[in-house]
């Protein structure tokens, strides 16, 4: 079942692109995001650094991950509210379709988007990074990228 709705999924994202944010994580991938005071966006990850293209592989196992042939990378550029800053900790990403920047507010039911933290390599964090600060013009690769289902929890 698992696989079936991940597959539903990876139709919908693929051909999207992975931006990394700075601030406070949002509850949801759904919120808005402030960029004029709280949140700066530090790279926008698409194929070969082209800002464009990602896509997934089939999902296995209940994962959705990268497609592994492509090169997942891009350029750091801090925009938002601590864009004048040279180096810059990453702490969550949004995963969004084509053509969404990931900042405004998302439709729960029709947006299509996924969020999760970012961390340096020793952190607990879904997406590790190589380095755990970013500094402002160094290409970004992200190498390995796996998504799995949020698990739901039965109360008690």
């Amino acid at each position: 079942m698992a696989n079936v709705l991940l597959a539903q999924i990876k139709t919908k994202l693929d051909g999207g692109v992975l931006i990394l944010f700075a601030g406070t994580v949002p509850r949801t991938a759904a919120e808005a995001l402030d960029i004029a005071n709280t949140h700066t966006e530090l790279v926008r990850i698409g194929l070969n650094g082209t800002g464009t293209g990602l896509t997934f592989d089939t999902p296995i196992n209940g994962v959705l991950t990268k497609a592994p042939n492509e090169i997942w990378r891009g350029t750091t550029q801090f925009e938002g509210a601590d864009a004048t800053q040279t180096t810059l900790t990453p702490t969550f990403y949004r995963f969004c379709a084509a053509g969404d920047t990931g900042r405004t507010a998302s439709d729960t039911l029709t947006g299509h988007r996924l969020q999760g933290a970012v961390g340096g390599p020793s952190s607990g964090a879904e997406l590790r990074l190589g380095v755990a600060a970013l500094t402002a013009g160094n290409e970004q690769p992200v190498g390995d990228f796996g998504w799995r289902l949020p698990q739901a929890s039965a109360g008690g």
